[in-house]
């Protein structure tokens, strides 16, 4: 007999406990160029996704940006016959931007809501609560001729309006020139955008959606390659010729359900089941255009379907079988928000400013001490109120006369306050005759944790000048997934699942016990949170299904996707 799993798609109260005021996502209202959303239970209060992304300005309106084109002598270039050869260098790109919403628009679009809607009484309070993002940073600029998009470079982007992030970024010499001419243009084509992720309840609906893993299979998704990059078309795309070969089937209760809105709800459950999420910036240079082509093309929330900048690999799933998910109440699901914003003319402006623009000869005794950036990731602040108490990072340079010079930066809860996104280290030249040596230094970086402990990196060689600080770990979510009336007619009465993992030295535990068919709680969504180093993604469990007559049933196992499905009893048992 084959066995049917269920994901229980039934957003119960609990699931509406994990967003604080959720909007209601496809009950959106643009007024004055802001998307507005109602807070659900209060149809009287409306949240606002931001408008605007802008580089932060500092004293008397500078821009908060600098673009230093450096060079240095070449020492090891191949013999030329020429008397002019070309020298080493690059660029370094170091800004703070931001996003908001203008008092002003607020009020308009507050206003404009009244009138839509009628309702005098009505409140746009405040945005809608972001819950992850990332920018970007990209150029058009004339290679061989051709225009082309270029990815400079992506950074993570902080989750509360008006909060500034710092980056970095270096980009080697014909690049350097090419974006230099790019900012001279009458209108630079540079532009930043962010790519942010808010959550939000759907309609009610009720049907379930079908997945038959043998058909799967015998898809085109099957055969791709496990390296194959997928995009957020891709995956619309691959979701709609499963349905189309009847791998997943859609099934609607109701005049209340579509089949196409059911699609919709599921996507993000489905993506989970078939898909793993990669970092823009790890995909090969050759295929970043393709990235910024997807980026481009759509809108974000009304554009895309899975939307914004995610990028995809396919992982391993069953061969056989089947897997139903419910949707049978209101579901909390992601969605993304773009913001764009070019840069401007900056060059024009501020071409002369030496702040702004400069031009270095690392060899010219004027310049010599060497200057180090560290970057915070934009998530950084939110993990100091959950899990990081201190953070600490040391520069050692060993200079070449045997002297060495050590700097260090602390950051606490405390001093992030005061922290204005420019925090540096700098070295002098100690008789550092070799000039690529003197631009060398070691760094180390040591967290401590409000629990579990702490954890350095140990001595890390670097020749950069930037450091990007993020945090050693990941949140990855499991969702335990199952059919709830198949567990009770079996007899079980409580499912306890156990997870275990390491993190830095020591090992984390969690547990949940679900009681199937307790009133109330059949409409959850069951799920346990891992916090995991960065470059560890297996989690130890152990699932234990307890019958009314008392016995017990355990099965162990190792979870690398975030699905552990309850309803698959041993048969040997």
């Amino acid at each position: 007999m084959k066995k049917i799993g269920f994901i229980l798609l039934l957003a119960g109260m609990t699931s509406l406990r994990l967003a604080a005021q959720p909007v209601l996502i496809e009950e959106y209202v643009e007024a004055a160029g802001l998307i507005c959303f109602p807070v659900y239970g209060d149809t009287l209060t409306f949240k606002y996704l931001p408008s605007r992304g802008r580089l932060a300005t500092g004293a008397n309106d500078l821009p908060e940006f600098s673009f230093l084109q450096y060079a240095m002598v070449k020492t090891d270039g191949a013999a030329s016959s020429s008397a002019i050869t070309e020298a080493n260098g690059g660029g370094l790109i170091h800004f703070l931007v931001l996003y908001d919403t203008p008092e002003e628009q607020v009020r308009k679009a507050e206003n404009e809501l009244r009138r839509k809607l009628k309702r005098r009484d009505l409140k746009l309070t405040s945005p809608v609560e972001i819950t992850a993002g990332k920018f970007m940073l990209v150029s058009s600029l004339l290679i061989d001729g051709k225009e082309q998009k270029e990815l400079i470079g992506t950074g993570i982007a902080p989750v509360f309006q008006n909060s500034k992030v710092a980056f970095s970024f270096l980009v080697e010499p014909l690049k350097a020139q090419l974006l230099l001419e790019s900012f001279k243009m009458n209108t630079p084509d540079i532009s930043i955008t962010f790519d942010l992720e808010f959550s939000g309840l759907t309609s009610a609906y009720n049907g379930q959606l079908v997945v038959d893993w043998s058909q799967v299979q015998q898809s085109e998704y099957s055969h791709e390659s496990v390296d194959a990059i997928f995009y957020s078309r891709d995956v619309e795309k691959t979701f709609g010729s499963l349905v189309q070969n009847g791998a997943i089937r859609m099934e609607s209760y109701g005049k209340d359900s579509i089949a196409s809105d059911l699609l919709t709800v599921a996507y993000d459950r489905l993506l989970k089941l078939m898909f793993d999420p990669v970092r823009p910036d790890s995909i090969p240079p050759e295929k970043t255009r393709g990235v910024l082509d997807e980026i481009f093309g759509n809108r974000g929330l009304l554009g895309s379907l899975v939307g914004g900048s995610d990028v995809y690999k396919k992982h391993t799933v069953r061969t056989s079988g089947k897997t139903v998910v419910q949707i049978n109440s209101r579901k909390l699901v992601s969605r993304h928000h773009l913001l764009t914003f070019n840069i401007g003319d900056l060059h024009k402006r501020y071409g002369a400013d030496q702040r702004i623009f400069r031009k270095v000869a690392i060899d010219d005794p004027t310049y010599q001490q060497r200057e180090v950036l560290v970057n915070l990731d934009g998530s950084i602040r939110d993990e100091f109120e959950n899990m990081i108490n201190s953070v600490s990072v040391t520069l050692r340079k060993r200079h070449q006369n045997g002297d060495e010079t050590l700097r260090e930066m602390f950051l606490s809860q405390a001093s992030l306050k005061d922290y204005t996104g420019n925090s540096k280290m700098i070295y002098l030249n100690k008789n550092d005759a070799n000039r690529t040596d003197w631009l060398q230094y070691d760094y180390n970086t040591q967290w401590h944790f409000k629990r579990d402990g702490s954890y350095s990196t140990g001595w890390v060689s670097a020749n950069t000048p930037v450091i990007n600080l993020h945090a050693p770990y990941k949140y990855r979510r499991i969702d335990l997934m199952g059919d709830m009336g198949a567990l009770q007619k079996a007899g079980i009465v409580a499912v306890a699942v156990d997870i275990e993992y390491p993190f830095f030295g020591n090992m984390r535990k969690d547990r949940v016990t679900i009681k199937p068919g307790k009133p109330g709680k059949d409409d959850e969504d069951y799920s346990l949170e891992a916090i995991l180093p960065l470059g560890t993604d297996k989690v130890n469990y152990k699932v234990t299904w307890i019958y009314k007559e008392g016995k017990k049933v355990a099965v162990s196992g190792e979870d690398e996707y975030g699905v552990i499905l309850i309803d698959e009893i041993p048969v040997n048992n």
